[in-house]
């Protein structure tokens, strides 16, 4: 190409390129440098978004560490059944619409600042090219590529903002649901399975059985009072032998989960907020569940303002940092299932009044004993299956009632595939309480904490590289011990007319060999009546 030739075929370009809309104002602020679009966060306020029902959308300025790589093609390509999956989960705030007229901007955004890079360097090439005699074409390119520069910032910006509501809107889209799942609300719960008959709700002598409360109140196992002056309300201390069967029942479900493969883990109780966005659980208004911590300095965050991903808070299950722990790692194929079981404290902010939620049974701080996987989308279901298992296992052993249930559409977390819920018996209370959820999730906590495996393997003997590709790994979690829900369980269960509790066979181990809990006797006084000399 001569040099004369130079800037007329980039004119050419460009006047294509401006013919078919790819320059637009270039008055928005540039990007600064090494600004990462993938890496940033730009939430709605939702205060004002529901009030004018129009996207208002804030960019954070703290910089994330997870990348989420959502299957916005797959929601282009799905939206009938996705709109009835909404519809039978009883969702009623994300636009499937808007999800897909903002994914069709962006992918010809995209296209256009592809072709403008591509004019890029064609206008740098050309002035490659020109001679030096050509001084006159020089400056037209030279020219040419400042404009180019300022157009291409403007279009960079352009894609950063349309990518930034295209996850904001579509973060909130639930995961699909197992086939099997009753469509509807909790009362359609589909019994699976049940172990043994529930007690009734009087001794042989005819008199009522006990509450929780009250056989805690015979062995002084609960302080409330005490701790409403401490912490607030719903927190409390345990003492005596109820210490003792918080760590009996803690050890006891480690125990059994580790040897089915579990590897026995202790979380952090702090996590960063994107790490409970990225799980799933993200209410578009203010979270009343979790306990946010507030900086030592600067502003606190007001009410319906964008949370920031670095914001620290209290976590409510293990599942939250089991689940990061792998972020941003493509992990081999012969490394999977990653099985993992950890007991941490769990927060919860929520409180709710009435008789069935008094006591234990609803807490805003308590002792968990959580499983977490990592597996292929070929092993999910099967490992699963195990889960389920371990939780029977561990509910059978402690001579507990429960039924298993199928949990319909409209009880499932944004997360959750497919959900099992075990309720056990509780006579003192004369009602199933929950005492474990299992739930799988697929690659919906994978795809926003970027967790990849590799699924191929070295290529035969003498070759060079490998075969194979990457794919989401899928995440299931499952409760091993809820230890409030099963206390209430063991002592409703295990009573006496006299007072007394039985310790199921499985728990001796762990209580120097006690059989029962007397009434009215210490910790130490059950122990010198065993004649256990174990004790330090």
């Amino acid at each position: 190409m001569s040099a004369s030739q130079c800037p007329t075929r980039l004119q050419a370009s460009l006047t294509n390129s401006i013919r078919r809309g790819l320059f637009f104002s270039v008055g928005q602020p540039r990007p600064r440098k090494g600004y990462n679009a993938a890496s940033r966060l730009f939430c709605t306020n939702t205060a004002r978004r529901k009030e004018s029902k129009v996207p208002h959308y804030k960019p954070l300025q703290t910089v994330r560490q997870f990348n989420p790589h959502l299957n916005y093609r797959h929601i282009r390509d799905n939206a009938a059944s996705i709109k009835q999956n909404l519809l039978n989960r009883n969702v009623q705030d994300v636009d499937v619409d808007l999800i897909i007229q903002l994914y069709g901007q962006f992918v010809r955004t995209d296209f256009s600042l592809a072709e403008l890079r591509r004019a890029r360097n064609q206008n740098t090439a050309a002035m490659k090219t020109c001679g030096r005699d050509a001084e006159a074409e020089r400056k037209q390119l030279a020219e040419a590529g400042r404009e180019l520069k300022k157009v291409i910032a403007a279009k960079e910006a352009e894609k950063v903002d349309l990518q930034a509501k295209l996850y904001e809107e579509a973060r909130h889209l639930p995961n699909d649901t197992f086939p099997g799942s009753p469509i509807g609300d909790e009362s359609l719960a589909k019994v699976l399975s049940t172990h043994l008959t529930p007690r009734s709700s009087t001794f042989a002598s005819g008199a009522a059985l006990r509450t929780h409360m009250e056989i805690a109140s015979l062995h002084d196992l609960v302080d409330f009072d005490r701790a409403g002056k401490v912490s607030g309300s719903s927190f409390y201390y345990l003492r005596n032998m109820g210490a003792m069967l918080e760590m009996a029942l803690t050890r006891y479900a480690m125990d059994v989960c580790i040897s089915h493969g579990f590897v026995p883990m202790i979380t952090p109780d702090v996590v960063r907020h994107e790490v409970l966005e990225a799980c799933g659980f993200h209410p578009r208004s203010e979270d009343p569940q979790t306990y946010y911590i507030a900086p030592q300095t600067g502003a606190v965050e007001q009410q319906g303002a964008a949370r920031d991903p670095m914001q620290l808070l209290l976590t409510a299950t293990a599942e939250f940092p089991l689940a990061a722990a792998h972020a941003n790692e493509t992990l081999h194929l012969s490394s999977l299932p990653i099985k993992q079981v950890a007991s941490s404290h769990a927060f919860r902010a929520e409180g709710l009044s009435g008789a069935l939620n008094r006591g234990l049974y609803r807490v805003h701080q308590f002792t968990k004993v959580e499983m977490f996987a990592l597996t292929t989308k070929e092993t999910s279901d099967t490992v699963f299956a195990e889960m389920v298992n371990v939780q029977k296992i561990l509910y059978k052993g402690l001579d507990l009632c429960f039924r298993e249930l199928e949990m319909p559409t409209q009880d499932l977390g944004a997360p959750a595939y497919r959900k099992i819920d075990i309720e056990a018996w509780m006579p003192g209370r004369q009602s199933w309480g929950e005492i474990s959820s299992a739930s799988i999730c697929t690659d919906f906590q994978s795809r926003r904490l970027n967790m990849k495996y590799f699924t191929g393997s070295s290529t035969a003997a003498g070759a060079t590289g490998t075969t194979g590709h990457t794919d989401f790994v899928h995440t299931i979690n499952g409760t091993a011990c809820a230890v409030p829900r099963l206390i209430i369980a063991l002592l409703e269960t295990h009573q006496h007319e006299n007072g007394d509790v039985d310790v199921p066979e499985v728990l001796r181990p762990y209580l120097w060999g006690i059989t029962t809990m007397r009434a009215g006797q210490s910790v130490q006084e059950m122990i010198a009546n065993k004649g256990s000399p174990n004790i330090p």
